[in-house]
């Protein structure tokens, strides 16, 4: 049988790598939310399976027929900045969507939040209500709602952590954007180290992860989506190997001297309460952990990825 997916946010970095898994698979007929075209590095022709729905995701609701035949809704898009436009892309039209769904026949619903809005524990961070940046605090709020929502049964939240992927074939996210400006300054930056770590996953391999969760089956309902953490020493060491550089010592800079930089360059609130909590480690999902091939999961392989 035939199943019916609904993407959004598909001209994305994550979107294309989705794409490409599911595109050529027979058993799916793709209904693809673009409000943007032309920004879809595909040549749509070549795949009778997939039908373009030049829509803002704020126009979907609109869709009602349509949305009554989705079996499967995958919710990528989101509104990273703005002052109104967060409230109205990630949380009005994701809940005005999912309200046009049939209850009986949506059997999946994977939708993207963030990883920055959990704590070590995968609890919310509820001082986000008031020191987050719109799309933090958007991106809250419909995590608190969904938690409650009559589908909350068929709901898969995903919590990315930080995201590289792109090459000459897939558009960059904005972590590999900053990565490849990186080059310039690694023969510095590799003498320091800061108190802070964090995870990583490249788009390829959360495309194989909702490929997967499609597929199969899950145990719970809340994944947060990462390798192993990494050490910001570690990062800045295995970027400078992998462009051939030895690190032979690095320098630790105080967490407190940053902390009062951020104070004195009045960054955001939220700014400050990363570099006060530093450590963004969880328990991760990745595609090692289910046994799913091409994994990139080094800095080694994300550089050597992105430059493809």
């Amino acid at each position: 049988m035939i199943k019916n997916v609904l993407i959004t946010g598909i001209s994305g970095s994550v979107g294309h790598y989705l794409f490409d898994l599911l595109a050529g698979d027979p058993q799916y007929r793709l209904y693809l939310a673009v409000r943007r075209p032309e920004k879809l590095r595909r040549d749509l022709r070549k795949y009778s399976n997939v039908i373009l729905l030049p829509r803002d995701i704020r126009e979907l609701p609109r869709e009602k027929e349509l949305l009554q035949t989705i079996d499967y809704l995958v919710l990528i898009a989101t509104c990273w900045g703005g002052y109104r436009e967060p409230w109205r892309i990630n949380v009005y039209s994701t809940l005005r969507i999912l309200r046009a769904l049939a209850p009986r026949r949506i059997k999946k619903i994977i939708y993207f939040s963030t990883a920055s809005i959990l704590d070590r524990e995968h609890r919310p961070v509820e001082a986000i209500r008031e020191i987050g940046t719109n799309y933090i605090r958007s991106k809250f709020l419909t995590h608190k709602i969904l938690q409650r929502h009559r589908l909350k049964d068929k709901l898969i939240t995903v919590f990315p952590t930080w995201v590289f992927g792109g090459d000459s074939t897939h558009p960059y996210s904005h972590a590999a954007s900053g990565l490849l400006r990186l080059r310039r300054w690694i023969r510095l930056l590799k003498y320091f180290t800061l108190d802070f770590s964090f995870h990583f996953i490249h788009c390829a391999d959360i495309a194989a992860l909702v490929k997967y969760m499609l597929e199969h089956e899950l145990a719970k309902n809340e994944y947060v989506l990462g390798n192993a953490p990494l050490s910001a020493g570690d990062f800045f060491r295995e970027c400078a190997a992998y462009y051939g550089q030895k690190t032979p010592f690095q320098l630790r800079i105080p967490a407190g001297l940053l902390q009062l930089l951020a104070r004195l360059a009045r960054k955001h609130p939220w700014d400050q309460y990363c570099l006060r909590y530093r450590h963004f480690v969880y328990d991760t999902l990745n595609c090692r952990q289910l046994g799913l091939p091409g994994a990139v999961d080094t800095m080694a392989g994300i550089l050597r990825a992105l430059e493809k």
